[in-house]
């Protein structure tokens, strides 16, 4: 009995053993587990830290312009912020001659401010108060970055490569089809019809200053009708509303012009875009001036002295000004540069005229020679994979030429001229690891524009402080006119842009905020040079579809379509 106690005992133990053997294994494969994530984790932030101090380091050395702002030690920290919690008058303690009255009444403007919002901060104290727009002197992004021997060397690679591929579209030409062309073929096609495209760029001109003075009237009669509140609300609500039909119908007239005249993508792209320019533009006119007017701005000399009832509006000048300065935000005063640096303005022109010819060049090349005979040749799987991977990389080459073109070279070359101080029309968006981040450093000016008029009143007067809801209503604003400029500057219906950038997009905004900076970075690059072949490809089938394809549009379903499905189905 003894014995059989003692091998019960002796099995127990064992099984014991056992067990914690077994424990004390998957215990240290838990540790080591934990350990081996733990020391990767605390290696990558260690690598991280190592990177920002070699940054820092690299900006001390070689990018100080990155640092300091010249003549402007104090805001340093501002240089490549274009928003404050609370904007200091920068731009009115630069150059005012355009508007001689522009300081004092940036002054009273900025103390009225304050003591308006003190009561609404009060009651207001859980929704967050968003910043203001800061108007600094300072350079562009690659400006700065191209002061930097290294950068500098960079963009002299990329011009010559520019320059080979030009030589190598002339050898073709003269070659191949026995004359040189350069792309000219596509500038005689796209820009016929440029002249009704001018006169009806004078005609808005025209609208837009006619605003001016409309805009005075309903100030003029509002402040004579103080003393009939009731007059006074249905005076203002009736201009409301004729404001925003005659902004209804410019918009409406500029699309409508584009189907009957015609018009080339090329042309129809300059009408359309600049229309939407001066409705951005005429918007941030009324809106900002609107505020004063209805708050009781009243004018004032050059001391700040009240000289009559009058509401304070800036003079013609200031409005005129605006209209043609690279910015959408109004202010009546800007930061503004001593001289013209016409070396510099001509380098910028040059730029613009050499990309143009650019892309000329990869439309002959690559986009009319892979789908200009899309609706006549057979088609199946296969081709469509060829030919959509095929224009990935001419694709990838717009999109950055595109943008160096227009929100450097052109936006820098109109504020050269201008004197125009504040050159942040982008920042650095190629560093984004987040699509929050890309929209809004991409374009500064657009971004700014939807920030400060749409957003700001939709959040704080329409959602109450409902930061989601406005984000997205601002997405799908932008999307719409992205597609009414492409949709009517092709002549067609075809919503792939809206669903790249209004459904996709947004997806990806909220996908893509907690993924780490390294791998962000690479797929944003990814999804942006994919996506923008996909969208060039899918708008190119198209449009060479709908032109090659005989196709009857005998029913309202017909419209809407697409010829590619049309012609093959």
């Amino acid at each position: 009995m003894a014995e059989e106690s003692r091998t019960v005992a002796a099995s127990c133990t064992e099984a014991g053993v056992d067990q914690l053997q077994f424990l004390r294994d998957k215990l240290q494969k838990f540790q080591s587990k934990i350990m081996g994530d733990f020391e990767q984790r605390l290696s990558c932030m260690i690598e991280d830290v190592m990177q920002d101090v070699r940054q820092q380091e690299l900006r001390a050395q070689e990018f100080r312009q990155f640092d300091t702002s010249r003549g402007r030690a104090n805001h340093a920290s501002a240089t490549w912020h274009n928003r404050q919690q609370q904007a200091f008058a920068t731009a009115a303690e630069n150059d005012v001659r355009d508007c001689p009255n522009g300081r004092a009444h940036a002054q009273n403007e900025t103390t009225a401010k304050h003591e308006q919002q003190q009561p609404q901060q009060r009651k207001d104290r859980t929704r967050r108060q968003l910043p203001d727009k800061v108007f600094v002197a300072r350079e562009s992004y690659l400006t700065a970055l191209l002061q930097v021997e290294h950068m500098r060397t960079i963009y002299h690679i990329f011009s010559i490569i520019l320059v080979m591929f030009l030589m190598n579209v002339i050898f073709y030409d003269y070659f191949v089809e026995g004359r040189i062309n350069l792309g000219l073929g596509t500038f005689r096609t796209g820009l016929k019809r440029l002249h009704w495209v001018l006169g009806a760029w004078l005609l808005e001109h025209v609208f837009v200053l006619a605003l001016y003075y409309a805009f005075q009237g309903w100030a003029l009669v509002r402040v004579k009708l103080q003393t009939h509140k009731s007059l006074q609300r249905f005076w203002s609500h009736s201009c409301l509303i004729l404001y925003m039909s005659a902004q209804f119908a410019f918009g409406y007239v500029s699309t409508s012009l584009c189907l009957k005249f015609q018009l080339p993508f090329i042309s129809a792209c300059v009408l359309l875009l600049e229309s939407t320019r001066l409705l951005m533009k005429m918007h941030a006119y009324v809106r900002y001036n609107a505020a004063r007017v209805v708050q009781g701005k009243q004018k004032t000399d050059d001391y700040g002295e009240l000289k009559d009832a009058r509401p304070y509006l800036p003079p013609l000048r200031c409005y005129v000004y605006f209209l043609f300065a690279p910015t959408l935000i109004y202010r009546d005063t800007y930061p503004r540069t001593k001289q013209i640096r016409w070396k510099f303005a001509l380098a910028r022109l040059m730029e613009v005229v050499a990309i143009a010819f650019f892309y000329a060049s990869i439309h002959e090349r690559h986009i009319r020679e892979y789908f200009g005979q899309f609706g006549k040749e057979p088609l199946g799987p296969s081709q469509v994979i060829v030919k959509v991977f095929g224009m990935m990389l001419p694709s990838a080459v717009i999109l950055l030429c595109g943008f160096y073109m227009i929100l450097h070279s052109w936006l820098n070359f109109t504020a050269e001229l201008l004197r125009f101080g504040d050159r942040m029309f982008y920042k650095d968006w190629w560093t984004s690891h987040t699509y929050d981040g890309y929209y809004r450093n991409w374009n500064v000016v657009v971004h700014d524009w939807l920030y400060e008029y749409v957003y700001r009143d939709l959040y704080t007067y329409v959602f109450k402080g409902s930061k989601v809801v406005a984000s997205l209503l601002v997405f799908m604003i932008s999307a719409l006119v992205h597609e009414q400029v492409l949709g009517f500057g092709l002549q067609l219906f075809f919503p792939v842009m809206f669903m790249f950038f209004g459904v996709l997009g947004v997806a990806l905004v909220f996908l893509m905020r907690s993924a780490p900076k390294t791998l962000g970075n690479i797929c944003i690059w990814f999804t942006l040079i994919i996506g923008n072949g996909m969208m060039i490809s899918l708008y190119s089938m198209e449009y060479y579809a709908k032109r090659n394809c005989d196709l009857r549009y005998e029913r309202w379903t017909d419209y809407i379509t697409p010829a590619i499905w049309r012609c093959y189905h």
